[in-house]
């Protein structure tokens, strides 16, 4: 299968926000004297809107330290580097004149220090945050909002993911799907879905898909 555009995901694809997320917040809940969560509770809200974790820590520390932390990690996240397997596909992409795009459940303002930082602003046209749609991952609307400014069929995309809820939302909309995991993912189960690869290097993704 040859596809003609790539959407990818941010956090956890593009540079791994998982792992600092998940410390930063644990900071602060020990700061403010509160219980550590799990990696499994975190991994849970991993790709999606994450309200159930923001529900519990603005209970557990309050509006004002929630914003805080939220703030402070968007801050560091601008010093992250570029998953190398990721900047590699991109150059590849960039020769072979494929179009790419961005759809995150973030919000762009508060990614876009760092997409700046990763000179991602003036390389990706298209960059769908969750200020753009109606719902956010695991629903569609991020997918389909990008390939529509790309000016594609959903078919002729690929989404390059790391986590269920981002997949499932690629699928829903009907992109094909490679998943590239990070500790944060690498342990969950995505039997439920139909992917075009999984673990899969800029090398492998280019001889695969852009031939």
């Amino acid at each position: 299968m040859n596809y003609r555009a790539v959407v990818f995901d941010f956090d956890g694809t593009i540079i791994d926000t998982e792992q600092h997320l998940f410390e930063t917040i644990n900071h602060y809940l020990k700061m403010y004297g509160k219980t550590p969560i799990s990696i499994d509770y975190y991994r849970a809200s991993i790709g999606g809107a994450a309200s159930e974790l923001h529900a519990y820590l603005e209970n557990e520390m309050g509006v004002e330290a929630t914003e805080e932390l939220y703030a402070s990690h968007h801050t560091q996240s601008v010093y992250l580097p570029m998953i190398d397997n990721i900047s590699r596909l991109m150059d590849k992409l960039d020769k072979k004149k494929i179009p790419m795009a961005i759809a995150t459940s973030s919000s762009r303002a508060n990614i876009q220090p760092t997409l700046d930082a990763l000179g991602l602003t003036e390389r990706i046209p298209v960059i769908v945050g969750r200020e753009d749609v109606e719902d956010v991952k695991p629903a569609p609307d991020l997918y389909l909002k990008a390939v529509q400014e790309l000016n594609f069929n959903p078919s002729s995309c690929l989404a390059i993911e790391d986590s269920v809820n981002g997949a499932t939302a690629a699928e829903r909309a009907g992109l094909g799907v490679v998943v590239n995991t990070n500790p944060m993912t690498s342990l969950m189960n995505f039997n439920a879905l139909q992917l075009a690869g999984m673990n899969m290097t800029a090398d492998q993704i280019e001889n695969e898909f852009f031939k």
